[in-house]
């Protein structure tokens, strides 16, 4: 998707697929949002940092595409279904959209603290997505 759109910048990238994005104080929440009259909103607290505030986004617009339909509000208040498994998809969407694999490969031999740190998550969440990085292969083999 980036590479349609020439940007990893989730900002500029809802706003070329049409998403309105509010930037607001919020009270006890990072960000979330919601589909209205067919179109998505996602609203982001503007007391984070930029780096969070990207992180947010981004993970916003993944509940949006990986979990279109889905209210984890009544579903957290209504069912037993655990969901921190939408959470964590779209942590890993928002990291996946943001951090190019490229921009990654120096991590590979650092720690997943540093990793973490460099990416503003946490060391789970850094430790998630430093393995979808692939191991860059020697073009040459010592015989």
């Amino acid at each position: 998707m980036s590479r349609r759109y020439e940007t990893r910048d989730p900002f500029r990238l809802a706003d070329e697929l049409g998403f309105i994005v509010v930037s607001v104080p919020l009270v006890d929440m990072r960000g979330f949002q919601q589909r209205v009259k067919r179109r998505n909103i996602i609203y982001v607290n503007s007391d984070l940092d930029a780096q969070q505030q990207d992180l947010v986004c981004g993970h916003e617009m993944g509940h949006c595409f990986l979990h279109r339909g889905l209210n984890r509000i009544f579903m957290n208040l209504n069912t037993q279904f655990v969901t921190q498994r939408f959470e964590n998809e779209a942590n890993l969407f928002s990291l996946e959209l943001i951090y190019t694999d490229e921009e990654l490969l120096p991590f590979l031999n650092r720690s997943f603290t540093e990793a973490a740190a460099y990416m503003g998550v946490s060391v789970q969440l850094a430790t998630w997505r430093m393995q979808t990085v692939p191991i860059p292969q020697d073009e040459y083999y010592a015989c």
